[in-house]
């Protein structure tokens, strides 16, 4: 019997204006490969990016491959729903992540939406799960919180916590009371987002000395929310971590208006580091009483 399985997605915006410094930027084929050939089990399509492929385009260049698609969305209203299952039934996704672009005081009314979102998908045969992202319903811990209070707990969260640290500017170390409401949050993980941020900035180059606190920190994250994630998923089932480092703007760049680092580096740093972070948690796991194996 194998054990829980870490599944490495990465996403095509991410490889946008790619290679670093290059004569050139990668085609969509080239991505395709590289992720092949790097580990990864699928791409993640963002509906937003700039160079967002065409669904038919991305379907023939899949074709053959073994590569899993995700679709990430943001969704505003029914039909935005409509068009990002249409996009993901021609590319043969069977997965969704919404950034719900729904703003109300009332999280029973936020509740009913993404109630019906998430029937609406799972009869498509996608699975939906809401991502936690600045600009959407989402944006704030404590609502964030009061909604996961009332919300259908079928519907899961892809964690990007870069959004909480950039858009709260959470500080070092992190303050009990903000703890308790990311745990409430954690808790509700299904899969994990690659960025580390810190406090003003949503995206930094890896290994700088002065962002080694916060790349710590992002791994306990991430180990939390593995472990939440398992013990929902008992194990019998995957876990995705989609490496997310976008183009610029979240890509920080120097006078020239050049990136300060190569973000393809970053990313298969990122890889190494979910790998170890879900290791941590699988061990955890089992050395705890009733925990997944």
């Amino acid at each position: 019997m194998t054990g829980p399985r870490l599944e490495l997605f990465n996403s095509l915006w991410a490889m946008e204006d790619l290679p670093y410094r290059g004569a050139r930027p990668w085609q969509l084929e080239e991505q395709l490969d590289l992720l092949e050939r790097n580990g990864f089990d699928g791409a993640a399509v963002d509906l937003g990016a700039r160079q967002r492929p065409g669904a038919a385009r991305l379907a023939t260049a899949l074709r053959g491959r073994a590569l899993r698609v995700a679709v990430f969305a943001f969704v505003a209203d029914d039909p935005d729903l409509e068009a990002a299952l249409r996009y993901a039934g021609t590319v043969g996704a069977d997965r969704m992540v919404v950034c719900g672009r729904l703003f109300d005081d009332e999280p029973a009314v936020l509740a009913t939406v993404l109630e019906r979102w998430h029937r609406r998908c799972a009869g498509a045969g996608v699975a939906m799960q809401l991502e936690t992202h600045r600009n959407t319903l989402t944006e704030d811990l404590h609502r964030t919180v009061a909604l996961l209070r009332i919300l259908d707990p079928a519907i899961r969260l892809a964690m990007d916590l870069s959004h909480y640290v950039c858009g709260s500017e959470i500080p070092l170390p992190v303050p009990a009371a903000t703890d308790e409401l990311l745990t409430a949050v954690l808790e509700r993980a299904e899969s994990v987002q690659g960025r580390v941020a810190t406090r003003c900035q949503v995206q930094i180059p890896l290994g700088f000395p002065q962002h080694r606190a916060w790349e710590d920190q992002f791994r306990d994250w991430w180990i939390r929310a593995f472990t939440a994630a398992l013990r929902y998923r008992g194990g019998s089932e995957p876990v995705m971590f989609c490496t997310e480092l976008g183009t610029t703007p979240y890509a920080i760049t120097g006078p020239d208006g050049r990136e300060l680092s190569d973000r393809w580096a970053d990313t298969l740093t990122l890889r190494d580091r979910a790998a170890a972070a879900f290791a941590t948690a699988c061990d955890d796991l089992a050395r705890t009483p009733g925990g997944t194996s």
